[in-house]
């Protein structure tokens, strides 16, 4: 689940072992190998050439008062089918802290967090990565440190969202002590944008929803322009609103090097 964060503004995969024109009706018979089918599809049908920058607003909400704004850019860069992602908040307290996911070849994705405090980049260690990111109501892992490897899926019956055809898909992760161990997605049957996520946590509680909407084409691909992460536990709620995207602009390679996530950016609000 790369790009539910570009995307859902985050599926990282690169192999790509069904098309869009092989899922036919819903069938039970066929339902375990469709479900991982879709999955696989929408991680590449919105995947930009060469690369991505999205500049975002994000609020964050305790119950119903405001609790902090921030300005965000997201890159995203394409090289020999991997993909590097990098988050930066730009204003607020937070100003400087930037995040940086590298796709991988194997079992897990790099991650690494650069506070302007410390100095130097801190990597994510493996079983934090279902931890909560920056106060938001998103995970280290949303933020592109998902495999798909890491879990089985089932197709459910088809429905319609928001008036859009979805195709329903229930991932179910496969590690016993996943702080999230299902999550049911909804994706747009034409876009394939993920346009609704609920997450269970261990008790099967649903305590995460992640609602994308005002899906609208930029350049070859489509983009939520408004994400809404809500946990229903504690009450607090992430929103996402793009302002502007770009698509094969010709981003900075040395964006996406750990050794530089310190260094001051081309792109600004």
């Amino acid at each position: 689940m790369k790009r539910s964060l570009i995307l859902l503004l985050l599926m990282l995969t690169f192999c790509v072992s069904a098309q869009a024109d092989d899922i036919g009706p819903y069938d039970p018979a066929t339902a375990d190998k469709e479900g991982r089918g879709i999955f696989d599809i929408a991680d590449d049908f919105n995947q930009p050439e060469r690369d991505l920058v999205i500049y975002t607003r994000m609020t964050l909400k305790s119950g119903d008062a405001v609790s902090d704004t921030r300005n965000v850019i997201i890159k995203e860069r394409i090289d020999n089918d991997l993909s590097r992602i990098v988050f930066r908040f730009t204003d607020s307290l937070k100003r400087g802290l930037t995040f940086l996911t590298i796709e991988t070849h194997g079992e897990n994705n790099d991650q690494y967090l650069y506070v302007p405090a410390i100095g130097r980049p801190r990597q994510i260690a493996s079983q934090d990565r279902q931890n909560n990111f920056e106060d938001t109501d998103f995970t280290n892992e949303d933020l592109g440190g998902i495999k798909l490897d890491d879990y089985t899926y089932k197709r459910g019956s088809d429905t319609t969202l928001a008036g859009r055809a979805c195709y329903k898909v229930t991932a179910t992760a496969k590690a016993d002590g996943a702080r999230f161990p299902r999550r049911i997605t909804w994706f747009d049957q034409e876009t394939f944008i993920p346009l609704q996520m609920k997450i269970y946590n261990r008790d099967n509680k649903l305590q995460r929803v992640v609602v994308a909407g005002d899906v609208r084409p930029v350049g070859t691909i489509h983009l939520p322009f408004k994400t809404v992460a809500k946990d229903l536990l504690e009450n607090h709620t992430t929103i996402l609103e793009v302002v502007r995207a770009e698509v094969d602009s010709g981003v900075d390679p040395l964006d996406f090097d750990k050794e530089k996530l310190g260094a001051a950016w081309e792109e600004t609000f």
